[in-house]
């Protein structure tokens, strides 16, 4: 079974693992390069994923953070087919209940400063032009990057005014750790979340698809990881985006079928009432006035932001205005995507 690489267009495959702490306060994670090393076999790996080997970046125990952000927006901006993140390390809750990556130099007392919020992630997803975006963390607290897809308002904000086409599979809820063998066995092992996962993508699931995407891993890998007593892992998609398909279903090795055209999601209905193919249904009235609820939300939040920054700037708090920049760039940028959501709701 082989896969067609030029379909994959212009794809992009980054794989962060941290391994080594410079502070006593983390623990070192030798089952985080395992892991690192069996995703990027994994991906390609022809008769599997089928990813070029050239389009799959590694970053191993990064530094610094800022460098560590620009060189991922920078990827995102890059990439118009298919965009995965994987993180493996140590992953922490700064004092505002944010999930925060670490490197190899954040410090435990600190990790909002030293280590990689969610936020800059997310914001790298939001500005990329790939077609599906997909983020796997394999790390404590990760489902926290679930609750940030949503926002204020939940589900209605995840799915119409922030990162369209993406899938989000993570370790753990927002208020678990993740699992790791114990240290002796963490030489020649995998964190077991991706132990789990690798060996599920690897063995193929018997009566599924040619090739399978994250509805029908997930469902299996969930069952495997309960089973075992390990923290469950969790997931969140908008669009279409957990029917891309991940990988080559092995338990199906001798059909050979060729790979889906350009790895996107198959055009189906989706749950808004549109057609994600060619052909599209009417949206519903109800699905544009949520659209318009949430394009208000944003207007709205613009406007309380932009009184804190006139504010801030009045009594000269310049770290207040540093800060309120910051969020006010993010919400506009989320008042972008809610209008144009709702424009395609409407046309």
């Amino acid at each position: 079974m082989t896969t067609d690489h030029v379909e994959y267009g212009a794809s992009r495959a980054v794989l962060i693992g941290v391994s080594h702490y410079d502070h006593a306060g983390f623990t070192p994670l030798p089952a985080a390069q395992n892991s690192v090393a069996a995703m990027h076999a994994m991906l390609s790996d022809p008769a599997l994923c089928g990813w070029s080997p050239g389009q799959i970046t590694v970053i191993s125990n990064p530094r610094s953070v800022s460098e560590l952000g620009i060189q991922l927006t920078e990827l995102a901006k890059e990439t118009t087919g298919v965009l995965l993140l994987y993180y493996v390390g140590h992953g922490v809750v700064t004092e505002r209940a944010e999930l925060c990556l670490t490197v190899s130099s954040t410090h435990p007392g600190h990790p909002g400063i030293s280590g990689l919020r969610w936020e800059t992630i997310r914001h790298a997803f939001l500005n990329s032009a790939a077609r599906v975006r997909v983020g796997i963390l394999d790390c404590c607290f990760s489902g926290r990057a679930i609750e940030a897809l949503s926002g204020p308002d939940e589900q209605l904000l995840a799915d119409l005014a922030d990162i369209r086409g993406s899938y989000v599979l993570t370790a753990s809820k927002s208020n678990r750790t993740a699992h790791v063998p114990p240290p002796d066995q963490q030489l020649t092992a995998c964190t077991s979340f991706t132990a789990e996962l690798n060996d599920l993508v690897r063995a193929g699931m018997p009566g599924k698809p040619d090739w399978l995407s994250f509805s029908d891993i997930y469902p299996a890998l969930r069952q495997r990881l309960t089973a075992k007593g390990l923290p469950a892992p969790d997931r969140r998609g908008t669009d279409t985006a957990d029917q891309f398909a991940f990988t080559a279903n092995a338990a199906t090795r001798g059909s050979s079928p060729a790979h889906p055209t350009a790895l996107a999601p198959p055009a189906r209905t989706s749950d808004h009432g549109r057609s994600s193919g060619g052909s599209r249904a009417r949206t519903s009235p109800m699905i544009i006035s949520a659209a318009e609820g949430v394009v208000r939300q944003q207007e709205q939040r613009v406007a309380r932001l932009l009184g804190d920054l006139e504010h801030a700037r009045a009594t000269g708090d310049t770290s207040k205005v540093a800060s309120v920049e910051a969020e006010l760039r993010n919400v506009r940028a989320l008042l972008a995507q809610a209008i144009k959501s709702l424009d395609e709701y409407k046309s």
